[in-house]
């Protein structure tokens, strides 16, 4: 009797180890952290949650996108996106394309939605814009 129970807690270990390590793997913040380290361009969104931000890693900067609504009778519209990051100082190493990219990228999920800029991200991407 002992025996099956220790095998059966032995079971239910072994389950609960093997969910554990698919929930660490599928985990979207692990992959963003992985794709920043590798400067791979990800995104983490819930497109059908209009109040929560989206996260994105483009050559190893980590930005942050507030969604807005014009009101609350269209929840699903999104009017305006407001992108921000905390590590400007990372932005010296971006051209024009780049910032043009990340436009692209985030106008394939929103479509007709308008991308307002940080002020230190204005700054960087107007002065490439001069470069050229």
């Amino acid at each position: 009797m002992i025996i099956i129970i220790l095998r059966l807690a032995l079971l239910a270990f072994l389950a609960y180890c093997i969910y554990v390590a698919v929930r660490f793997y599928t985990n979207p913040k692990r992959r963003l952290k992985l794709a920043q380290s590798k400067e791979h361009f990800y995104i983490v969104d819930e497109q059908k949650n209009a109040r929560k931000n989206f996260q994105l890693t483009y050559k190893g900067v980590l930005f942050e996108g507030e969604k807005h609504i014009p009101s609350k009778d269209h929840p699903l519209f999104i009017h305006t996106i407001f992108v921000w990051t905390e590590s400007p100082e990372k932005l010296a190493a971006f051209s024009a394309k780049d910032f043009k990219d990340i436009e692209q990228k985030v106008n394939e999920r929103y479509p007709d939605c308008k991308i307002d800029w940080d002020q230190p991200i204005k700054l960087a991407k107007s002065k490439k814009a001069e470069e050229r």
